[in-house]
């Protein structure tokens, strides 16, 4: 009899260990599913922020394709306005000789040339329209 709860106690011994063992495994198992989630958090985390930023690209990408596309407009439309002006002041006799003699000379003018320009001046005003004035 004796002999027998002898192993049987020991048996127990061993169960309990055994089971304390178990239960630390365990609990090492739940520490890593803990960890995996938080794992999987960060990284859902992660790809949400990927996802926001590459369409924040996509975004910033679109406008710029929008901005170049106005850009060009806006070229064509400055070259159509310059043509037209320059077809516009190719119909007006600027003078272009006088001028050139003006500038070259200081403020001298003579009698001939001031009675010449109080019969006509033409100017630009601010706004760039021709003006005549007698």
């Amino acid at each position: 009899g004796t002999e027998e709860v002898s192993k049987g106690i020991v048996l127990a011994e061993q169960a309990g260990k055994m089971l304390l063992g178990i239960v630390g495994n365990a609990e090492s198992v739940a520490d890593m599913v803990g960890q995996i989630a938080a794992a999987s958090e960060q990284q859902a985390s992660a790809s949400e922020q990927i996802s926001k930023n590459v369409e924040a690209i996509s975004t910033v990408t679109q406008e710029s394709a929008s901005g170049v596309q106005q850009i060009a407009k806006t070229a064509e439309d400055l070259n159509r306005l310059t043509e037209n002006l320059q077809q516009l002041l190719e119909k007006f006799n600027l003078g272009g000789s006088e001028t050139h003699q003006r500038q070259a000379q200081p403020k001298r003018e003579t009698t001939a040339r001031k009675t010449t320009t109080q019969k006509s001046k033409k100017a630009v005003s601010e706004n760039g329209h021709l003006v005549e004035h007698y």
